[in-house]
């Protein structure tokens, strides 16, 4: 991973010069993950059973407005 990379045309050489003194000084070094433990809660879960009934109504609400849209619209 040492190999010379071709110069990037967007920076001038001092600002390589000064970003090549800076990883010297501050070289890369990786960090590990830090793991977060979470304590497990046991609740239920959500109630679904009108899921599909909400969703009916959104797209019954959707389609009269798309109606109104295009009679608005005329």
């Amino acid at each position: 991973m040492n190999q010379k990379l071709e110069p990037d045309p967007d920076f001038t050489e001092e600002e390589r010069a000064e970003f090549e003194r800076l990883e010297k000084e501050h070289p890369y070094k990786e960090i590990p993950e830090e793991v977060i433990r979470v304590p497990v809660q046991n609740k239920p879960a959500a109630d679904t059973k009108h899921d599909l009934l909400y969703l009916l109504i959104f797209i019954i609400i959707m389609a009269v407005f798309l109606v109104i849209i295009f009679i608005t619209q005329n």
